[in-house]
C-alpha cells in the first residue's frame, strides 16, 4: 500500500544535487510544511526530505532556499531513535512532479518572478467592444428526465 500526497511549502536549504551511480540526477532537500490546525494557538510544521531524479530534479535544483515548492509523489515514513532515547518519526517523499512557485515575500514585498529576474509589469487588458446585446424572445423548453434504476 502505497501514499500518494500532495505537498506545499517552504524549502528549508538549498537543494543538494547529486548523480547516481547509473548516471540518473537526483536532487535532495528539506521542505518545511504547515500543518497547523484552524483552532491551534502556535503554527506546527512538518518538515518533509523531498528526493527528485530526472526532469523533477532538474528543476529543484534551480530553487533556492525560501521558495514555495508544490509537489506530489508516494510519501514513506520512517521512524528512528536518537541520543536522548525518544523516538521520532521523519517523513520523505519521492517525487513523481514538482513545481516551485513564485509568491510574495514573508515581508510583504512585490512578488518576484524568481531566479534574481526583475518583477515585470502586469500586461495591460485588451481593449474591446462589448458583445452585442440580443434582447430576443426566445422561450425557454422545460425539459423532464427520468432515470430509471
Amino acid at each position: 500500500m502505497s501514499l500518494i500526497a500532495n505537498l506545499y511549502g517552504r524549502l528549508g536549504g538549498d537543494p543538494v544535487a547529486r548523480t547516481t551511480k547509473s548516471g540518473k540526477d537526483m536532487t535532495t532537500v528539506q521542505v518545511a510544511v504547515d500543518v497547523t490546525p484552524r483552532d491551534a494557538a502556535a503554527p506546527e510544521t512538518l518538515w518533509v526530505g523531498l528526493l527528485a531524479f530526472g526532469a523533477a530534479a532538474q528543476t529543484l535544483q534551480r530553487a533556492q532556499k525560501g521558495q514555495m515548492v508544490a509537489a506530489l509523489g508516494r510519501m514513506t515514513r520512517g521512524v528512528y531513535t536518537p541520543v536522548d532515547g525518544e523516538p521520532r518519526e521523519s517523513w520523505a517523499m519521492l517525487c513523481d512532479s514538482l513545481v516551485v512557485t513564485t509568491s510574495a515575500k514573508p515581508t510583504g514585498g512585490a512578488r518576484s518572478q524568481g531566479h534574481g529576474e526583475p518583477a515585470r509589469d502586469p500586461v495591460p487588458p485588451v481593449e474591446s467592444e462589448p458583445a452585442p446585446f440580443y434582447d430576443d424572445d426566445i422561450p425557454f423548453v422545460r425539459h423532464e428526465s427520468r432515470f430509471v434504476v
